[in-house]
């Protein structure tokens, strides 16, 4: 099966970022494929690189680019990246900025979407 996720969470917001990684995770040990990440909305300042963040705060920059080298396809929506003043060279190597276009593509492509927003 092919797994999409869209995420539209608030900056350093955690939880829903984490479950996401351990979704993939246990996705991939049924020998799910992933099919890609879309962040959408504020959650694109979550892939900015060098933020300084305090002793007790998780990374999430830094976990979000290990499934690029796990070659996971990461995309960031440009609007708001462009909103947000996250540019390609602020984010992690492999993290792409696209259009809603690829979110499109990526949906239509995927038996499920699964989807993690700042509000139900």
């Amino acid at each position: 099966m092919k797994i999409s996720f869209l995420i539209m969470t608030e900056f350093l917001k955690h939880q829903q970022i984490y479950t996401m990684l351990k979704m993939i995770e246990a996705a991939k040990a049924k020998n799910h494929s992933i099919h890609g990440v879309f962040f959408f909305g504020t959650s694109v300042v979550s892939l900015k690189k060098n933020v300084k963040l305090g002793k007790d705060t998780r990374n999430i920059p830094e976990a979000i680019g290990s499934l690029c080298e796990e070659n996971i396809p990461v995309y960031a929506c440009g609007t708001w990246a462009d909103n947000y003043g996250v540019f390609s060279e602020d984010v992690c190597e492999g993290i792409q900025v696209l259009g809603l276009g690829e979110l499109s593509n990526m949906t239509y492509e995927s038996d499920k979407l699964i989807v993690f927003g700042a509000r139900a």
